[in-house]
């Protein structure tokens, strides 16, 4: 879909509206055209008062129809703008919301913020501006161009060659502007990504003092942004002369050869001034259809940038045979599976293990063997591209996605809180979830003695991404978001890594009741709770060599017993075993 098809696509959201807009403009064009024909009139019954007052009174009255038939148009064109950039901004948020995770692995959140603000913003003068001063103006040319044939052949000829040149050197401008105008979108766009990086890591440029770097950088996006928009500024201002010299050049031409042909008595001198109000005439249509190109060039760098986004096929989607889950048990199995993040490069090759229903799995392993990619894979954050991923017997693709994840809680390490209050974030994954229900999650999260103590308990702000607590505060807060919707799979990707150890052991025993009729993954480093689950997976360089339970795996597995051993040492010195 080209940048136009999509343009009247939007339009066409309003049928109604655009159709009685075009009849406004449509009934403004025709006593436009008129004025022009009495005021020509009124030069020549200067020996006539009557007939003068009668022609004045005429191009009055025309002119009170345009007026009024221009703002009903415009007001009908308003509308069917307002409603299209409403609709543009509603796909572009439902394309959003509707990608997987490995788009937003690809594309920078400052383009997104900018394509679906920004560029959002650029195309609003076409969808508004564009169809109304784009009808009014071709509808009025037309009436010139009637009015010229009616009273003078040779004088519509020139017209019709000069305004054509007009128009394609209008169309060269546009031509050389469109690159122009999309470089500057893109770097309206990294300067968006900029702020937003500065703004969100703000504690980590301050705490290596990079603010100078950051502020270069940020220059760097700025002065790209800058230059291309004065290049834009220069071609657009070589138009607006242009139309000017159009104009007083059919002015003064029609003044020599209406004034040759009234000498030789072929032209009479009130049709002279009625082809010089239609060459003044001429202003609106030739400004208004050269400004319209160039905004549909600018609009069209924008709209290219949201065609993008609205046209992108999420990665991952329901299958046409996708399975609702009635009642999930919570078995899951890998079966051969291998994953990589790119084609290049693989992070898990041939994984297999199997967790009965309502057991416990913690993952142990190096740094980037794949225990975090193991737990993104079974909500199917991401494609797999080898073996099978079941839960229940059946492929997880082979089941409908929402309900799928309805049914997982997962608790990651990099806990994200929204700018809400503390009951609204337990319940985020619950509708109708009650009072009862959010203060049960924060009982097992043990968080529900620090809500109670704070001024407005549970309708506490927690500030963006939670600066108002504290990350032990933050992660509790997740691990009852998590366990709000009753999940049958839990997933902890060392959730509890900000949580002192007495907390945590609180915190396991809460939900161990929980726990018992939930399948429990667990990510950790704490002894305590890898020595209790009742099965152990070992990776290494994303395979897996290592499955059983600690007693096993201590006899038999030697990178098992390396891990185990460097863990036990490391939390006995800092006292950070308490169930030994």
């Amino acid at each position: 879909m080209n940048s136009m098809r999509m343009i009247v696509k939007y339009w066409a959201r309003s049928k109604k509206d655009l159709i009685f807009q075009m009849l406004f403009l449509f009934l403004s064009t025709i006593f436009y055209t008129f004025v022009p024909i009495f005021i020509g009139r009124m030069i020549g019954a200067l020996v006539n008062v009557n007939e003068l007052l009668i022609n004045f009174l005429f191009v009055i009255g025309f002119s009170l129809i345009v007026y009024f038939a221009n703002r009903a148009g415009r007001l009908k064109g308003a509308e069917v703008s307002a409603r299209a950039i409403y609709h543009l901004r509603t796909d572009i948020s439902n394309a959003i919301y509707r990608q997987s995770f490995s788009f937003f692995d690809k594309t920078e959140t400052g383009q997104l913020i900018s394509r679906a603000t920004s560029d959002i913003e650029e195309t609003q003068m076409i969808f508004g501006m564009g169809l109304i001063m784009g009808l009014q103006s071709i509808l009025q040319l037309v009436g010139v161009l009637v009015g010229f044939f009616l009273f003078s052949f040779e004088l519509s000829i020139l017209l019709i060659i000069v305004f054509g040149g007009s128009l394609t050197v209008s169309y060269f401008i546009a031509k050389k502007l469109k690159p122009i105008f999309l470089e500057t979108r893109e770097s309206f766009g990294d300067l968006t990504n900029t702020i937003r990086e500065n703004i969100v890591g703000a504690e980590v440029v301050r705490m290596f003092s990079t603010q100078d770097k950051e502020q270069h950088k940020f220059q760097e996006s700025n002065t790209r942004f800058y230059k291309a928009s004065v290049k834009s500024v220069k071609f657009n201002s070589l138009y607006m002369p242009l139309v000017y010299i159009v104009i007083g050049f059919m002015t003064i031409i029609t003044f020599f050869l209406g004034g040759i042909w009234f000498i030789e008595g072929k032209m009479e001198f009130s049709v002279i001034i009625t082809l010089i109000s239609y060459v003044a005439s001429l202003g609106f249509p030739l400004v208004m259809l050269g400004q319209i190109m160039l905004i549909y060039v600018q609009a069209d760098a924008a709209l290219t940038r949201v065609r993008e986004i609205i046209e992108s096929a999420p990665e991952i989607e329901d299958a046409p045979d996708a399975v609702p889950i009635k009642q999930m048990k919570g078995e899951i199995i890998f079966d051969n599976v291998s994953f990589g993040y790119t084609s290049e490069h693989r992070i898990l090759k041939d994984v297999s293990f199997k967790i009965p229903e309502g057991k416990k799995l913690a993952i142990l392993g190096t740094t980037g063997s794949g225990k975090s990619t193991i737990i993104n894979l079974i909500p199917r954050f991401y494609e797999i591209n080898g073996g099978n991923i079941k839960i229940d017997g059946v492929g997880i693709d082979k089941y409908v996605l929402k309900d799928l994840r309805r049914n997982i809680g997962l608790v990651s390490q990099e806990t994200y809180l929204f700018n809400k209050s503390i009951a609204e974030n337990i319940a985020y994954g619950k509708e109708d979830a009650t009072y009862e229900d959010i203060v049960e999650a924060a009982k097992i999260a043990e968080l529900h003695d620090f809500i109670e103590n704070l001024p407005d308990g549970y309708n506490s702000i927690v500030g963006e991404r939670g600066t108002r607590l504290s990350g032990g505060q933050k992660q509790r807060l997740s691990i009852a978001r998590a366990l709000i919707v009753k999940p049958k799979i839990l997933i902890f990707d060392d959730s509890t890594s900000s949580v002192d150890v007495e907390t945590e052991f609180k915190i396991q025993e809460a939900l161990m009741k929980i726990m018992r009729e939930t399948t429990t993954i667990i990510i950790t480093q704490r002894i305590s709770t890898i020595r209790n689950a009742d099965l152990i997976l070992i990776l290494d360089r994303g395979r897996v060599v290592g499955f059983g339970n600690h007693e096993e795996l201590i006899e038999s597995n030697i990178l098992y017993r390396q891990i185990f051993e460097t863990l036990y040492q490391k939390q006995k010195s800092k006292g950070g075993i308490i169930n030994e």
